[in-house]
């Protein structure tokens, strides 16, 4: 089967068939996909050199602008001399990965990326003659292909290898001193520490409880669990601070619990917390 772009002096009395031609039929901006910013290209473009791990689109070092969505639309006519080669035509194009009823899409060798393909009319089957008189079968489609043009150059980004830093006391810099700073110094972080507004309200027995410990300081997510004492029946304590559960039994009195708290620092940060929570029949 012959496939192939139709141009204007193409006479079908000189093809073989099946024959299969495609057509532009017009181009238009697609601004459903309209968006702005700055985007990672994931494919080398062409006449630039592709990176190490092509397989891998997150490290490309090519980017530029949004680019401008357009849908390019073509018709695709299918021709036949006999009407099953037809039916089997039509069969055979309308599988998932030529053109399906949905979903279709159409891959682009070239750049390695994969578009969407729509199919916006067809088959419509008509029946017609060549040039020399001999009859044809024709099933035409109508289809919207997804494409994108970029307005901007696209930007090379270079990885950094060495960086190199002059360290200097600020206060001393700003008095006309410079005073050099060793950069292993590590500043130490803030504190962490349980925040002084943590109080578990009472509880009920039967009825959903839930409540969140919070902190501050150090290097998030923090870590709790419990030190001493033991939680009401039925409730418990997640390692990110939630309190929850179903209070199955009441308490004489108010529970006193020590609650640890430790933050992803390196090393990390302990502090400690002491609350206290009650559970009620009514």
């Amino acid at each position: 089967m012959t496939i192939r772009f139709r141009n204007p002096e193409y006479e079908l009395a000189d093809s073989g068939f099946p024959l299969v031609l495609i057509t532009h039929t017009g181009i238009s901006r697609d601004t459903d996909r309209e968006a702005r910013g700055y985007t990672t290209i994931g494919y080398a473009p062409e006449g630039l050199a592709p990176w190490p791990d092509i397989n891998d689109p997150t490290r490309s070092p090519y980017s530029a602008q949004m680019p401008v969505p357009l849908a390019i639309d073509y018709q695709i006519e299918a021709f036949t001399r006999k009407q099953a080669h037809m039916t089997e035509l039509i069969g055979q194009l309308l599988q998932f990965d030529r053109l399906p009823p949905r979903f279709g899409y159409l891959q682009v060798p070239q750049d390695g990326t994969v578009r969407r393909l729509d199919i916006l009319g067809g088959p419509e089957s008509t029946e017609t003659k060549d040039q020399l008189g001999k009859r044809l079968f024709v099933a035409a489609w109508s289809i919207r292909v997804s494409a994108e043009l970029f307005l901007s150059e696209i930007d090379h980004l270079t990885q950094v290898q060495t960086i190199a830093l002059d360290l200097v006391d600020a206060p001393a810099y700003a008095a006309g001193h410079q005073v050099p700073l060793d950069p292993t110094v590590r500043l130490s972080p803030v504190a962490v520490a349980p925040s002084a507004s943590n109080a578990p309200p009472p509880a009920l027995i039967g009825t959903p409880y839930q409540y969140a410990l919070t902190a501050t300081g150090g290097v998030p997510p923090y870590h709790w669990v419990l030190e001493s004492g033991a939680l009401p029946p039925g409730l418990a304590l997640t390692e990110d601070g939630q309190l929850f559960g179903t209070p199955t039994a009441p308490t004489v009195s108010p529970i006193s619990l020590v609650f640890g708290l430790t933050d992803s620092d390196s090393p990390s940060q302990v502090a400690r917390q002491t609350l206290s929570i009650a559970v009620s029949g009514s």
